[in-house]
């Protein structure tokens, strides 16, 4: 049976801001975006480093403490009417609702993205009417431009994976090397994490490092263990 945190990743994704004049990247926040959205910060809209869900409370267990002790109480008031047996007018039922912690949390993230989406597209309404009315003016006070001339052929670059042997690479690919901002490196069996490590790192099988790639090199990500647990940052640089 898939467990309630689960399915909560896979409806979702989780990451971090990594922009330094971003506030949520100050405050270390995990975002958590849905899974058919854009991976990127509701701030500040760059690209997040994906991690691990946040913990979630144990607001369940407090729930169902407060539930009994209502219905405890709830029958020592009845007793007490009671009279010894007898019919009291004054006992009525007690209904508790139970409500799923799970399921407030999902529509209060839910409301919020719905917000932020609202407020972006507002936004990106007001931007688009400023940008007309200048384009405008200069198209009437200036003669038609020239054909701008083509530009040099950039390198073919696709999705998908590919099998390094020691481990599989998972994001962008140039001329068929992993070249991604947030690619995903899966270690197969123990090998370094990238031959110019200075540091020398080594992965075991299981480890993964999400992160940038150019040119089939890491340049700077972060290191965990297979049960997800972060085991440091690796920063080599371009």
């Amino acid at each position: 049976m898939v467990s309630s945190r689960n399915k909560d990743r896979i409806r979702y994704r989780y990451g971090i801001c990594l922009n330094d004049n971003c506030e949520k990247c100050k405050s270390k926040e995990v975002q958590t975006i849905p899974a058919r959205k854009d991976f990127v910060c509701s701030e500040c809209g760059k690209q997040l480093r994906e991690c691990p869900p946040p913990k979630q409370s144990n607001n369940k267990k407090l729930i169902i403490g407060i539930v009994a002790a209502v219905v405890i109480i709830g029958g020592i008031i009845a007793a007490v009417f009671s009279g010894g047996g007898e019919t009291n007018p004054l006992k009525e039922e007690v209904t508790v609702a139970v409500v799923d912690s799970d399921s407030i949390a999902a529509a209060n993230i839910e409301a919020e993205l719905q917000k932020e989406k609202a407020r972006a597209d507002s936004l990106a309404k007001v931007a688009e009417e400023a940008k007309k009315k200048p384009a405008q003016a200069e198209s009437a006070a200036k003669p038609a431009a020239k054909p701008a001339t083509q530009p040099a052929s950039q390198p073919a670059k696709s999705s998908g994976t590919k099998n390094l042997g020691y481990a599989i690479f998972k994001g962008s690919l140039k001329n068929g090397q992993p070249d991604d901002v947030n690619g995903r490196l899966i270690f197969k069996t123990s090998h370094v994490i990238d031959s110019r490590d200075s540091k020398g790192r080594v992965a075991e099988a299981g480890d993964y490092v999400i992160g940038e790639f150019s040119e089939g090199h890491l340049v700077q990500g972060i290191w965990y263990d297979s049960d997800n647990q972060v085991k440091g940052s690796v920063i080599i640089g371009k």
